[in-house]
């Protein structure tokens, strides 16, 4: 059986720049998106208004592309078009990662997707300048989860933004948070006012409102137990599960994320197909919390399943003080992932993954996927 210590060991080094930007594709549990399995709820017409408003991009996109050499003539000459940003604000659990999946999968290429945290740190690895340069023949910029931490991410999406838009790239983002709120609560807005107004002008907001849809298909009671699994149950889940599910104990499980810079969570869960995790107990310190909530975002576009034993409901897993924190939808997102994860393994008979997660996870890890 794998554990946690071999797989952190067998992570391999920093890419290249070209194969880094290769990777930036859909992750597995988005992969098959498209707008016509998009079911928008009819209580809530914003999210068939969102739909409509990606696919007529799509559609304009596909016009551009049939017109490539003019446009890359243009780019090439300096005045071609200038880029746009469309950004998809809404609360989790709306259908916003699935449109933009579906975006991406109508668009033609080039094109590129990933999350706001991949932005960044490529942004740190290959700086602003060599990043520019890599994605100048986008035509789409797919970010999924556009946050502001703090100064030097609202800096670092700056530079990317101006640059992208200059080149005539469409930048489309998903956020939890409205453009010109991103960064309350975690650093002073006033201070940088004029920058967080830039960026807001960068985009057409799309609001999607609407109900977390896990909660149409999955019991609302986070707080429930029915999400665990016993230690003894637990275990023979995992002895049954196969070489690639992990049995990992809740202290070495925050142990190893602690090792890792968070954007190599994503090639940690590649190494697995199911996860079993032991003893799940409540945080007390806001930068463990932190790390927990980025590993089950990967976990989660994963496609990996997970199941679990713990000492406490599922509800009590962050603090109060958390959730009404700056970081609140963070951890709100987190309990609607981990609601639907834990959902979908207890009634199985082991733990397997999704048709193709394993050849897509491959996939994404083979086309250089692999950060330090």
């Amino acid at each position: 059986m794998l554990d946690l210590d071999t797989l952190i060991r067998r992570l391999p080094a920093t890419p290249e720049g070209a194969a880094l930007l290769a990777g930036f594709v859909p992750p597995p549990r988005f992969t098959g998106k498209r707008f016509a399995d998009y079911v928008p709820d009819a209580r809530y017409p914003s999210q068939a208004a969102a739909r409509e408003r990606l696919q007529a991009l799509a559609a304009e996109l596909s016009r551009a592309a049939a017109a490539g050499w003019r446009r890359r003539l243009s780019a090439w000459l300096g005045g071609g078009p200038r880029g746009g940003g469309v950004y998809l604000d809404g609360g989790f659990g709306v259908g916003k990662t699935h449109l933009l999946a579906a975006l991406w999968n109508a668009a033609p290429g080039p094109k590129a997707y990933l999350s706001f945290d991949e932005l960044v740190y490529t942004l740190g690895l290959l700086g602003v300048a060599e990043t520019h340069a890599a994605f100048r023949a986008q035509r789409l910029v797919c970010v999924d989860e556009w946050e502001l931490d703090d100064p030097g991410n609202l800096k670092l999406a700056l530079a990317f933004l101006r640059g992208a838009l200059a080149d005539g790239v469409r930048v489309v983002a998903t956020s939890n948070t409205l453009p010109l709120e991103l960064g309350e609560g975690r650093f002073s807005q006033k201070d940088f006012a004029r920058e967080v107004e830039e960026l807001a002008r960068a985009f057409e907001v799309v609001r999607l409102d609407g109900e977390d849809f896990r909660h149409r298909h999955f019991e609302a009671a986070p707080a429930g137990e029915r999400y665990f699994l016993s230690a003894p149950a637990l275990r023979r889940r995992a002895a049954a599960a196969g070489a690639r599910a992990p049995l990992v104990s809740w202290p070495a499980l925050l142990d190893g994320l602690a090792q890792l810079h968070p954007i190599r969570y994503a090639d940690l869960v590649a190494g697995f197909d199911a996860l079993f995790l032991e003893h799940v107990a409540p945080f007390a310190q806001l930068p463990e919390a932190l790390r927990f909530v980025h590993f089950v975002d990967k976990l989660y576009d994963s496609g990996a399943s997970l199941a679990a034993s713990a000492a406490a409901p599922l509800g009590a897993l962050f603090p109060e003080s958390f959730i009404a924190g700056a970081y609140g939808k963070k951890f709100s997102r987190c309990l609607s992932r981990l609601e639907e994860l834990l959902s979908e393994t207890p009634s199985a008979p082991a733990a397997t993954p999704p048709p193709g997660a394993q050849a897509a996870a491959r996939s994404r890890t083979a086309s250089g996927r692999l950060l330090s």
